[in-house]
């Protein structure tokens, strides 16, 4: 295969969005905008090349704020690290707890943050001695502040009677975003699209609507895509961050400190439908992932090192697969963390 072309694209959502910005998600509706635009023959191609050669055709990130990364998953910063780090910048731990809880309970860190270890160890106490000190405690603040979640009421539709059904009330969550201030950016890589087949296949995605309920109106998005992509890579990295939700295969290393993101799939497209090619059955069966931020030793890692794959036994059609490849950062964690 030719060598990887790599690509940011930049959404800002137009409308509410009931799915999140997870890679697996992100796959799914790439596959569909294939099916629908170039044919289910090129689809099923595109998803056979898949395991074949030690480069896959195409590898996506999960979806992130602008400028901003996962948080890396390590052993929790200590208490005593906690005060040396208050007191070192003459605070007050009670009028500091605020600022503590929310450093610990962030899942999101700013790029220029994670920049400063990739040149040195990144450890659990630097790390939250960076953030402490640093003014991104307050653009991780900001970067929520254009976004809202809601607890929305449904009815449910009697397509017989054309009528609500009784006791068919339903609530689901849905977020609401400030275009003017909430900008998501993706990073992919791809040796098959070129840049302006990416573009029409995010452009149908934009129209078709990103992830659940896209046919009522959610998930609409503008969108750009440029190429490069500008991640903080270590310069001797012993280890790996992934960017994308995951699932290690029997070769892959499993030594390290992890998230797990439940997954109750359903299909999208055609499949939503519960047509009989998926006999009549839209939902795939429940799995656990590691997040977004999980860390793994790798001693061999290089940034086109493959990790993860396509999952089978997923649902009852068995050529129905399961997006579950690392976007994989490499990253320096201090040794001693490895033996814990």
């Amino acid at each position: 295969m030719s060598e990887y072309q790599e690509y940011t694209i930049t959404l800002g959502f137009t409308a509410a969005l009931g799915s999140k910005l997870q890679s697996d998600t992100i796959f799914g509706q790439i596959c569909w905008a294939i099916r629908y635009l170039m044919g289910e023959g090129n689809l099923k191609d595109f998803l056979n090349s898949y395991g074949k050669d030690i480069q896959s055709p195409l590898l996506v990130s999960n979806g992130f704020p602008s400028g901003c990364l996962p948080k890396p998953i390590m052993p929790p910063v200590t208490q005593e690290e906690i005060q040396a780090v208050v007191s070192a910048n003459g605070d007050e731990r009670v009028h500091a707890s605020h600022k503590i809880t929310t450093i610990k309970k962030m899942d999101i860190v700013p790029k220029k943050v994670l920049q400063k270890f990739q040149q040195t160890l990144l450890n659990p106490a630097a790390l939250f001695t960076a953030l402490y000190e640093d003014t991104t405690y307050t653009s991780i603040l900001k970067a929520d502040e254009g976004q809202t979640t809601a607890v929305v009421q449904h009815n449910t539709i009697d397509r017989v009677l054309g009528s609500v059904r009784r006791g068919g009330l339903y609530t689901q969550e849905d977020t609401f975003f400030d275009p003017a201030s909430t900008v998501f950016e993706i990073y992919l890589k791809t040796s098959l699209f070129s840049k302006a087949e990416l573009i029409k296949l995010f452009r149908f995605i934009s129209i078709e609507g990103f992830g659940r309920d896209g046919s009522t109106g959610k998930g609409h998005f503008e969108f750009s895509i440029d190429e490069g992509i500008s991640l903080p890579e270590a310069e001797k990295p012993n280890a790996f961050m992934t960017l994308s939700s995951y699932i290690p295969t029997v070769n892959d290393p499993v030594k390290g400190y992890y998230g797990i993101v439940h997954k109750y799939g359903k299909l999208g497209g055609l499949y939503a439908r519960g047509i009989d090619e998926v006999r009549g059955n839209p939902f795939k069966v429940p799995i656990i992932m590691f997040s977004a931020g999980s860390t793994f030793f790798d001693q061999s890692y290089h940034k086109d090192k493959i990790y993860g794959g396509l999952i089978g036994a997923v649902h009852q059609n068995e050529h129905i697969r399961h997006y579950a490849y690392a976007f994989p950062l490499g990253v320096n964690i201090e040794e001693k963390y490895e033996n814990l």
